[in-house]
């Protein structure tokens, strides 16, 4: 038993880490500048590859705009999303982390009724975790 906590401990402390990456001033500008510009799911998904690294503040709060506007305003679009959260779990991970209490009462209270009464039968498990994002959201506010 001493053996194995010796290896583990070995293996832990003299494994290669990969260092995060960080938000340079040059991601930081670009990523502001693309916030705006976020109106399918696609751009969405490029953001969060190029960008996720500064995913802070005003980054954020334009990421989480982009999403709940998608939600909302083109729920037709969710299969792009689900193709694409299919193909990188963590991204829909990080848009359900988006649907958060920086967006408007009536916007999240939208999402969660569109998710309930509008969801495509195959999407029955995505659009459970949109309207628990969105109610738990509104609840923060």
């Amino acid at each position: 038993m001493n053996k194995f906590v010796i290896a583990f401990l070995m293996a832990a402390f003299f494994s290669p880490k990969v260092p995060a990456a960080e938000c340079s001033k040059a991601d930081a500008d670009a990523a502001e500048n693309t916030v705006d510009h976020l109106k399918t799911w696609s751009s969405v998904y490029d953001n969060y590859v190029r960008y996720q690294q500064c995913d802070e503040g005003s980054i954020s709060e334009g990421n989480s705009e982009a999403v709940i506007r998608l939600l909302v305003d083109h729920w037709n679009e969710l299969p792009t999303f689900k193709a694409l959260a299919k193909q990188n779990p963590a991204f829909e991970d990080w848009v359900l982390s988006h649907i958060d209490a920086t967006l408007s009462v009536a916007d999240l209270q939208k999402a969660t009724d569109i998710a309930k009464t509008q969801c495509p039968s195959p999407d029955a498990e995505l659009c459970a975790k949109i309207s628990a994002a969105a109610f738990h959201a509104s609840e923060e506010n």
